[in-house]
């Protein structure tokens, strides 16, 4: 497989930024020149200073890689493909209980306006 710095360029960027405008200024902070030239350290200090800063990189590069035609094509990965669902018909990952366990842990994302993870299920 390629590299993210061989696959990750202007154009994949501009992609994942035009669709995830809000990761423009994170991502800025994130690469702002202060932090040093050293990726272990850059990313050391983000993930104690700044964790959002370091998401929204990280968010952005694998975006950016995973967008890639050539990536997806290695592999094996036509994108998303329409499906058909029937009302009258329970999907068969319900039916075998694969979505059990999500369901029972609640949410876990984070929401991309505020930073904050989501607050846990009241009873």
């Amino acid at each position: 497989m390629p590299s993210a710095g061989a696959v990750v360029g202007e154009v994949r960027l501009r992609f994942v930024l035009s669709a995830r405008p809000d990761l423009v200024d994170p991502l800025l902070a994130a690469l702002r020149p202060e932090l040093g030239s050293d990726p272990a350290a850059r990313l050391a200090a983000l993930e104690r200073d700044e964790p959002d800063h370091r998401a929204a990189l990280l968010l952005v590069v694998v975006g950016g890689y995973y967008t890639d035609k050539q990536v997806r094509e290695r592999l094996g990965y036509p994108g998303q493909v329409a499906k058909t669902i029937y009302s009258w018909q329970l999907p068969t990952y319900i039916a075998e209980g694969l979505t059990d366990q999500v369901l029972a842990r609640g949410p876990i994302w984070r929401d991309p306006a505020t930073g904050r993870r989501a607050e846990p299920r009241r009873p």
